[in-house]
């Protein structure tokens, strides 16, 4: 009988595990998303954030229920409601203060303050999951603040006026809406452990879409039929990121995916040039930047 070689001998070296594969995957999902994005940028010329937040749970809500029509995954028992309940309210919060930030400043730097989202999530995980706090949690804010503190100075420099303020305000939203994005990441880390990925998908955009329907039509502007096409679209991008990002963390480190959502800042600026002729400016960079150190250095933690 020949004797095995070990792997590390001559002529044999170990065959690595493939992680090409769903490092593209998360790649897809970044780009998804700020298609999804760019979309509803593209609407809000027409409508408010709450009729575009509608279009967006109502866009998606066609896939997600076909798709759990398809698995048939069982639906939460009566005590899990609440917390898709709560779920599902600060979802709307998250996505109608994003979406008007969309409205009031540049696409590129929506998604700039978006990137507090991963360092609220670190702050926030101290009291709510009662984790204990590293010295990086408090860099990371640290860096995360300048960065938007960097965004802003330009705005004062140009003297307050009405375009500023509307600009600051959209700052402020974003950061609400990352806040709030937040507190789903947190709810779902608890929600994950009890429900299928196919329940959730359909109750987070199903639930949002009746929770927003009252507040919708009563600010409701008439829509063209040719915009059916883009809200469909949205919907459908908006499933397909997340989707890709659930098939991305399932089979890969966080640590290692995460990272690929910073890629979003790139296509962000190349659309926001193509489509809403927006050139990113050097203090939209140096934030971008300071944000996307601090949420790096989470992952070494």
């Amino acid at each position: 009988m020949t004797s095995q070689q070990p792997p590390h001998a001559v002529g044999h070296t170990p065959v690595p595990r493939s992680d090409t594969w769903p490092l593209l995957v998360a790649a897809l999902a970044t780009v998804s998303f700020v298609c999804m994005d760019s979309l509803i940028k593209l609407l809000a010329v027409r409508y408010e954030a709450i009729q575009l937040t509608f279009f967006r749970f109502a866009g998606g809500s066609v896939f997600a229920v076909l798709l759990w029509a398809w698995r048939r995954t069982p639906l939460p028992q009566r005590a899990a409601w609440r917390m898709h309940v709560v779920r599902s309210v600060l979802l709307l919060l998250s996505m109608v203060g994003y979406f008007h930030a969309l409205t009031e400043i540049p696409l590129v730097l929506a998604v700039t303050v978006s990137y507090l989202a991963p360092i609220f999530v670190a702050v926030l995980a101290v009291p709510v999951l009662k984790e204990r706090p590293a010295g990086s949690i408090w860099l990371a804010l640290v860096a995360g603040l300048a960065g938007v503190s960097i965004s802003v100075v330009p705005e004062f420099s140009a003297g307050l006026n009405g375009v500023t303020l509307r600009r600051l305000g959209g700052m402020a939203s974003a950061a609400v809406a990352a806040l709030a994005y937040a507190g789903v990441m947190l709810l779902a880390r608890r929600q994950s452990r009890s429900d299928s990925l196919w329940t959730i998908l359909l109750i987070q955009t199903v639930l949002p879409m009746l929770l927003l329907a009252a507040p919708a039509a009563w600010i409701w502007r008439p829509m063209p039929a040719g915009d059916i096409a883009f809200i469909l679209l949205a919907g459908g991008l908006g499933t397909l990121g997340l989707l890709c990002l659930t098939y991305a963390f399932t089979r890969l480190e966080a640590s290692r995916v995460a990272p690929l959502e910073y890629t979003s800042f790139v296509w962000a600026a190349l659309l926001g040039y193509v489509l809403f002729d927006e050139v990113p400016t050097l203090a939209t960079a140096a934030s971008a930047t300071l944000i996307v150190g601090g949420c790096l250095l989470l992952l070494r933690r």
